[in-house]
């Protein structure tokens, strides 16, 4: 195993171990953040995707569902971060096992942030790029994606610095972005009864709309840990996810359906154009794309490093390489559709949320009420020579069930299915296991201190 010499540099950002008090940042520091890296061009793209499919009415029933579903599920995952100090991956091992928190760590990192967001938010660039320069070849869909795969990777090898000194810039530009959009169609478009009255393109079931909602960000809800380690409190992390859902979320997304269902365009940068946005909101579009990116990868490099220890920047480094990859290959066969977009969010609506159900339920149920661990900063700890366990069967039983249940049962929200199933399947499987005199934790291993390994 690497030991704590190997795996040390300035760039590491805590990346197996509890942010200490002294690195950690107030309730605006992170606030900040969270939008930027969450709350930036992609919530404008599923704008445009729901806008493609749903009706401006039936798009406010969707956003406004969704966004109670993530405000809550994020304000407690990000408590759980900020109590423990943790990133993602690594309290995970709390309610998987050490070998289990890994499995699914890399689970993720390979569909959705690490490898499969941050895979579309490249080729997204590449679209973007292409619209700006549509006749120069180095601007094509697939070869932009490689260049600008190549720009996000350096950017996340600085990790959280980074993010923080972006946040900064993107929120205003993005709310002026949609500020002005909708105001362009008020003004040149009818009104907003044309918006109201607007029939989409495609069609879209309401529930389908409400799981999309969930599912594009329901891997930020489940990552929020990792930003939210660095919040001086369980209060300033949990408040910063709620104002940033509650006040930016529907804004922007619902900014996006109202543009694209004026124009009749099917990409919301073709309807920005359409309407003489011009060439400089797409540049505001790539920058923002260049942050939620960074934070992709970055969490990403955390998985990977809990996966194997490593310097947290080399493990960035190979994410990124794996997801240009993977973005080039898509820009280079589907092109600008956006197809892979709707099936992608659709994906991560269906399975994602069992995790986030199994988190809060194993921090806030079963360590407070069966493990009787009342103080909160207590129930994810790992200290010195205390026991822990490479398996808990109670929490791999409980995603494989909330994964099943999300994806294949089609009554109802998937996004919910999965998030409940997930829930009340860790307690009750945790349950039967301590009535029957038994625990769900298997093969015990002694934490020495130090890196964990």
């Amino acid at each position: 195993m690497a030991g704590e010499e190997e795996i040390k540099s300035k760039y590491d950002d805590y990346s197996l171990k509890e942010v200490p008090k002294d690195s950690r940042y107030g309730f605006f520091n992170v606030f900040l953040v969270f939008s930027s890296v969450y709350g930036a061009i992609a919530v404008i793209w599923a704008g445009g995707a729901l806008g493609y499919g749903l009706t401006f009415s039936q798009a406010i029933i969707a956003v406004l569902s969704g966004t109670v579903v993530l405000g809550i599920l994020g304000a407690l995952t990000a408590a759980v971060g900020a109590y423990s100090g943790l990133s993602t991956y690594v309290l995970w091992r709390h309610p998987l096992g050490r070998w289990g928190g890994k499995i699914a760590g890399l689970l993720l990192i390979t569909i959705t942030t690490g490898i499969g967001w941050y895979a579309v938010e490249t080729w997204l660039f590449g679209i973007v790029m292409n619209e700006i320069f549509p006749d120069n070849p180095f601007f094509s869909v697939g070869i932009a994606a490689i260049w600008g795969g190549i720009l996000m990777i350096i950017m996340t090898y600085i990790g959280y610095k980074m993010l923080s000194f972006l946040s900064y810039f993107t929120i205003p530009f993005h709310i002026w972005l949609i500020a002005i959009g909708i105001a362009i169609v008020l003004a040149l478009k009818g009104g907003f009864a044309t918006v109201m009255a607007a029939t989409p393109t495609s069609k879209m079931g309401l529930l389908d709309g409400i799981s999309a909602t969930i599912g594009l960000y329901s891997a930020g809800t489940i990552i929020s840990p990792d930003i939210a380690r660095f919040a001086k409190s369980a209060k300033d992390a949990s408040m910063a996810w709620l104002a940033h859902i509650i006040f930016l979320y529907p804004f922007l997304i619902l900014g996006g359906v109202a543009i694209v269902l004026a124009t009749g365009s099917y990409l919301i940068t073709n309807a920005m154009l359409d309407l003489g946005m011009g060439v400089g909101v797409l540049l505001i579009i790539v920058f923002g794309q260049f942050i939620i990116n960074t934070d992709n990868l970055y969490s990403g490099s955390l998985s990977l490093v809990n996966l194997y220890p490593m310097r947290r920047e080399i493990a960035s480094i190979i994410n990124g390489v794996i997801g240009t990859a993977i973005a080039a290959y898509v820009g280079f066969t589907a092109g600008s559709s956006i197809t892979p977009f709707e099936n992608f969010i659709s994906l991560l609506g269906d399975f994602l949320p069992a995790m986030g159900g199994i988190v809060v339920a194993d921090f806030f149920i079963v360590k407070k009420y069966l493990n009787k661990i009342d103080d909160p900063h207590k129930r994810y700890q790992f200290i010195s020579g205390n026991i822990y366990y490479n398996v808990n069967l109670a929490g791999i039983l409980a995603l494989a069930l909330g994964s099943i249940v999300g994806f294949f049962v089609n009554a109802g929200i998937p996004a919910m299915n999965s998030l409940l199933t997930g829930f009340l399947s860790y307690i009750i499987v945790y349950y039967i296991f301590i009535k029957l005199g038994k625990k769900p934790e298997l093969f015990p291993y002694v934490y020495e201190g130090g890196i964990l390994k």
